[in-house]
């Protein structure tokens, strides 16, 4: 029996032996509560920004800061 040097690896083998990828880094931005209270012009924006001042845990607060942030994004949107 001949070795057929002309046949092609199969794809899934090629990615068995593949290395893992590298973990992603989170980026840890610190954001100033003043510079949130200047994006706040309704009452529900500040009412969430006492949500995050009084917030203990971290990613608690996180999310709390990424909901803001959607929610003044999509007042400046819908006034543009």
């Amino acid at each position: 029996m001949k070795h057929d040097t002309k046949k092609r690896q199969k794809p899934w083998l090629r990615n068995l032996f593949r290395s893992p990828p590298p973990p992603i880094k989170e980026n840890h931005t610190k954001i100033s509560f003043s510079s949130l209270k200047k994006l706040a012009t309704t009452k529900e924006q500040k009412d969430i920004l006492q949500r995050i001042e009084h917030e203990k845990i971290p990613s608690v607060r996180d999310a709390w800061i990424d909901y803001f942030l959607d929610k003044t994004k999509e007042r400046k949107c819908k006034s543009d």
